[in-house]
């Protein structure tokens, strides 16, 4: 065997060898470079928009259910469970929306609803101790007693 002829399976390994090398660094800088673009277009997003957690669960879509559900949420600390409650607001159209919330929040207090499905009850909900004012911090001339909350206020009989 000639000298060249042995070099020449080593020289084509070595080719091979430096090859590959090569071509992993060429796949790992084109993978960092595929990951690169949609992190910055995230840091992007991130910096101009507000990521947080709603306060209710339709704050993103239905603002003036969040209101209510804001109303109702804060309010029923002041509602002891086994009590009652009816809801007061300025139209007929509230007081129905936020009844029809309270049933999730207020699943173990009595409800006695002033208006249901857009027509006042009878009774009106007087016989109701807690007396949740939406809109408003005008408490009935039957219950006095008040604690004000964001969006109203409760009164109790």
């Amino acid at each position: 065997m000639q000298k060249s002829e042995m070099t020449r399976p080593l020289l084509h390994s070595g080719f091979c060898i430096l090859h590959s090398v090569a071509l992993r660094r060429l796949w790992l800088i084109g993978a960092i470079a595929v990951l690169l673009a949609p992190t910055m277009r995230w840091t992007t997003f991130l910096r101009t928009h507000r990521l947080e957690r709603p306060a209710s669960p339709t704050e993103n879509d239905q603002p003036q259910l969040a209101a209510y559900w804001r109303f109702l949420a804060d309010a029923r600390r002041f509602v002891p469970k086994g009590s009652s409650y009816t809801i007061k607001a300025t139209t007929a159209d509230d007081e129905t929306q936020l009844f029809f919330l309270s049933q999730g929040l207020y699943g173990d207090v009595d409800p006695r609803p002033a208006t249901y499905v857009w027509q006042p009850q009878p009774g009106g909900g007087r016989e109701a101790k807690y007396v949740l004012v939406y809109g408003s911090a005008d408490c009935p001339a039957d219950a006095p007693l008040m604690h004000l909350v964001k969006g109203g206020a409760i009164c109790i009989r």
